[in-house]
């Protein structure tokens, strides 16, 4: 039998997680998420379609309300310098 006062410390692992990066499958991997396909590759992942389709809907439905705005806007002033001009000059 041993007798020990100090414990030894044991000496630490070292664990490497080997990594593989495929610059082409990410690639492809990324452009299936962006048409909207499925794992697979497929069927297309009709979720996401509707979901882009829904966002550029209202994206452009916003821009175009503003532009009416801002036509309305001119067209109102433009009337009002008109009136203007023809009554008080």
């Amino acid at each position: 039998m041993r007798i020990v006062f100090f414990k030894t410390p044991k000496p630490k692992r070292f664990t490497l997680r080997t990594r593989y990066y495929d610059e082409e499958k990410e690639y492809w991997e990324q452009r299936k998420k962006e048409l909207g396909m499925s794992e697979d590759g497929n069927k297309p992942d009709f979720k996401t379609l509707i979901g882009k389709d829904w966002k550029r809907l209202r994206k452009s439905s916003s821009v175009r309300q503003r532009k009416a705005n801002v036509s309305v806007v001119i067209y109102i002033a433009i009337i009002i310098a008109l009136l203007y001009y023809f009554f008080f000059k």
